[in-house]
């Protein structure tokens, strides 16, 4: 990367040249001798041997002549052989093409950078690497601290990182869920990238990787499935890990320090963000107790105890129930699941509310403008909270949506019935909705008061079709199934259920003698799409 006595423009922008800097034009490998600075007295600059870094300040130039512009400058120091030039603030577009014509690369520094400093970095880069990159990494930490005091979120520190390091920067939390992500910024020569790269990261590997061989060590860092992940700590505990994305095979030193000085900070301020995120959802979490065993006489009350917690009830939210169970049916202990469910809303900034209420997790999640994604969220947390229970079974059931407290307190109620129903019918560690359950709470009922009606309905519409796949081993109630999930699509059906078409109608011709029900007939496809359901009804007697 770096030659003796000379050093690379990208080499000056990682450890030399100010957080900020931007090369405009040029290639990022030209190599730099040695750094000057504009004087200011004449002559404006040293003796120039060729291949130097300009350090260039427009102000003191114009002290000598106002009329002086970048352009002039940039064709003059190309006549001696410089290489590149630093200036600070913008780049017009007349000096950046004059400077592409005359093969002299330009850097824009931040404002205020100040040129002698500079100067004494870059050279000291150029003759002692080991100490410039050990000074630089100090520097990093001072501003990580420094942001950190600041109260400035994860993406900030992370921000510092990527910069420093010219690679995306990722934190997961103890369970390998994503928790931020940032990627190094693309200047106009596309020196940086990493977008496309880190959006094909192998997530799923790097969870797997963490179940076998996590790194354990405060400060260690080791390969993983995405780059370099050191663990971070707080309060003795593993709460989350950072990770350098980067596929060469030895992370260098400088990136080590950087990871490692990142890791002090970035535990620090996860544990600062854990300690006010637990307060408030602790009291949200009251909250919900309060609310689920108060009554509408308490709704003042308990009003005003949700908006001190934060949030408000009377926005639209859907109820969730989470039910963890064991093999053998038993409630587990759920502190430590709804730790990750509230960590994921931290996550997602969605601002609902979790807490237990005798044996289940009740989380109410904010509707948004999107149903359908806030039921995606809800199945990826099931799954996650499944990977922390020794049998892997939790249940979640979720209401319609609803707003105030008495709406709130029936959406509940509808969110434990689908959890009560998925059981029964044997849907346990799956997300139901309560909505698409109406049917089967009109069959459960009937089952109870007259079991022989449904048995009967049974028996001469599907029955049929079930002994005929166990006598020929066909495909029948799985063909008819598949077409009405389908909605009577023969081309998505045949799809979905990886026939030909023709095989498809073939099969829907035999569900038609075998049950002397026309399927063109909406009656009776209605009847056997009952039919099917009451078979998961009758599904549900033991013994049956």
């Amino acid at each position: 990367m770096i030659e003796k006595n000379t050093a690379t423009l990208q080499s000056l922008l990682r450890f030399a040249l100010p957080l900020g800097t931007a090369l405009v034009v040029g290639d990022p490998e030209v190599t730099v001798t040695w750094a000057v600075n504009v004087r200011a007295q004449p002559p404006a600059f040293p003796d120039i041997y060729g291949g130097e870094l300009a350090l260039i300040s427009m102000d003191v130039l114009r002290s000598y002549d106002n009329r002086i512009t970048l352009a002039d400058v940039i064709h003059s120091l190309a006549e001696v052989g410089v290489a590149a030039v630093a200036t600070e603030g913008e780049v017009p577009p007349a000096a950046a093409t004059l400077a592409g014509e005359r093969n002299v690369s330009v850097l824009a520094l931040p404002e205020n950078s100040g040129l002698a400093t500079i100067e004494r970095a870059v050279n000291k880069l150029i003759l002692n690497q080991a100490a410039q990159l050990t000074e630089r990494a100090i520097e990093i930490q001072r501003q990580l601290t420094r942001l950190a005091a600041e109260n400035r979120d994860l993406n900030a520190l992370l921000q510092v990182i990527s910069r420093a390091t010219a690679k995306p920067v990722v934190i997961h939390d103890d369970a390998g869920v994503l928790m931020a992500q940032v990627f190094p910024a693309v200047n106009r020569r596309g020196v940086t990238a990493g977008r496309s790269f880190i959006q094909n990261l192998p997530y799923g590997a790097f969870q797997q990787w963490l179940e076998k061989e996590p790194p354990a060590a405060q400060g260690a860092i080791v390969g993983s499935p995405i780059g370099y992940t050191t663990v971070l700590r707080v309060e003795k505990r593993v709460a989350g890990f950072l990770s350098l994305v980067d596929n060469a095979e030895a992370l260098d030193d400088f990136d080590r320090l950087v990871l490692t000085y990142g890791a002090d900070v970035c535990a620090i301020e996860l544990a600062k963000s854990r300690a006010i995120a637990s307060a408030v959802e602790q009291a949200r979490g009251d909250w919900v107790q309060m609310w689920l065993s108060g009554t509408p006489a308490d709704d003042d009350l308990l009003t005003t105890r949700a908006q001190q917690a934060g949030f408000d009830p009377a926005e639209t939210f859907v109820v969730v129930v989470f039910r963890a169970i064991t093999e053998n049916g038993l409630a587990l202990p759920l502190e430590s699941l709804m730790s990750l469910i509230r960590d994921d809303m931290l996550r997602r900034q969605m601002n609902g509310a979790v807490g237990q209420y005798v044996d289940v997790i009740v989380a109410l999640y904010p509707l948004e403008d999107n149903a359908v994604r806030v039921r995606g969220v809800i199945e990826e947390v099931r799954g996650q909270l499944a990977t922390r229970t020794p049998s892997g079974l939790v249940t979640s059931g979720i209401s319609r949506p609803s707003a105030g407290l008495g709406g709130l307190r029936e959406a509940y109620r509808e969110a434990r019935d689908a959890v009560s129903i998925a059981h029964e019918l044997g849907d346990t560690g799956k997300t139901t909705f309560y909505g698409d359950l109406k049917l089967y709470q009109l069959l459960l009922a009937l089952k109870e008061r007259n079991l022989d009606h449904l048995r009967r309905f049974y028996g001469e519409t599907l029955e049929p079709l079930v002994q005929q796949d166990d006598k020929k081993q066909s495909d029948l109630v799985r063909t008819l199934n598949g077409f009405f999930e389908a909605n009577g699509n023969l081309a998505k059906a045949a799809d979905d259920l990886k026939v030909h078409r023709n095989t498809l109608v073939y099969r829907l011709e035999r569900i038609s003698e075998l049950t002397g029900l026309d399927l063109n007939d909406a009656d009776n496809r209605l009847i056997l799409h009952l039919a099917l359901k009451i078979q998961r009804v009758l599904a549900t007697i033991p013994g049956r």
